[in-house]
């Protein structure tokens, strides 16, 4: 963990890193974000707090110089990332910007001045989705993964593709939307989702799974967060394919999964047949869904 987080603070002033080195070993490996705003002194979360590293605000020119090192001196190379709001950076880290958005025939088109940046920690843990691999290997179907933000839904998604594809060969290709859960970096992941694994990067998911069925042939489609009626129009009709989904979705437990319409929309139409639910302490609870007319 030391070494990755090492690896993601490389594109920062060193000083980061001697502030970051004064913490004890314990905070260091449970660092999830350094927040860091102009005007303000940096932040680095802490297990979900926020805490000053140390008192000297932040200026523009260092924001600016924290993106271009982060872009290998090639803003304009990496402008389709930018104007997305982020970088990934190697290893999978993630770099997220604020600024003022600057608009094209109707479409965002660049940041500017930026304001704000985000660095998260990307988390890997092998192993996370073991406790599943005997239910999934006797009890195939399509799995949703749920829990509130921050408890490791694409956490485990990653391990689960990675576990699935590499013991059992099943052909996975991953709708990776927002490039989280492969991060590819100059078409290379940074991190492994196994052999068996194809990885669509950046494209909406209604459209990616759409062109995963016609190039890839997959026996399993992934997909992170779902968030709107098109996502789950999109599922709805590779499921008729017969394609398994492994996805994930925001709630606290099963009965606030039911009560939002979009989830309750998709569990209606019985396309998951395991639900995988994440307690506080990181344990997975399995629950194979049955269904009644």
């Amino acid at each position: 963990m030391l070494q990755r987080l090492s690896q993601a603070l490389s594109c920062f002033p060193k000083q980061f890193q001697r502030e970051t080195d004064k913490l004890t070993i314990g905070q260091q490996e449970r660092i999830e974000e350094y927040r860091l705003r102009i005007g303000h002194p940096p932040k680095v979360m802490i297990t979900g707090e926020e805490r000053i590293l140390y008192s000297e605000p932040l200026t523009a020119s260092q924001l600016e110089e924290i993106v271009l090192q982060a872009t290998g001196q090639a803003v304009y190379s990496a402008s389709q990332m930018l104007k997305n709001g982020f970088l990934i950076l190697r290893g999978g880290h993630r770099l997220g910007l604020c600024g003022t958005v600057v608009y094209k025939e109707g479409k965002i088109s660049a940041l500017k001045e930026i304001s704000s940046l985000n660095l998260r920690i990307a988390s890997e843990r092998t192993g996370f989705a073991q406790p599943l691999i005997h239910h999934l290997w006797t009890h195939p179907g399509s799995v949703l993964i749920v829990s509130p933000p921050g408890w490791g839904k694409t956490t485990l998604l990653r391990d689960l593709i990675f576990q699935l594809s590499t013991r059992f060969l099943w052909r996975i290709s991953v709708c990776d939307e927002r490039m989280e859960l492969a991060a590819c970096k100059d078409g290379v992941p940074q991190f492994d989702l196994g052999p068996s694994t194809d990885i669509l990067s950046g494209a909406q998911k209604e459209a990616g799974i759409e062109m995963l069925l016609r190039t890839m042939n997959p026996q399993w489609i992934a997909v992170d967060e779902i968030t709107s009626e098109q996502d789950v129009i999109a599922i709805l009709r590779a499921s008729y394919c017969g394609v398994q989904f492994l996805a994930t979705a925001h709630a606290m437990n099963e009965e606030e999964l039911y009560a939002r319409p979009i989830y309750g929309d998709l569990l209606s139409a019985r396309i998951f047949r395991n639900l995988i639910l994440i307690k506080r302490n990181r344990e997975l609870q399995i629950k194979e869904l049955m269904y009644h007319d």
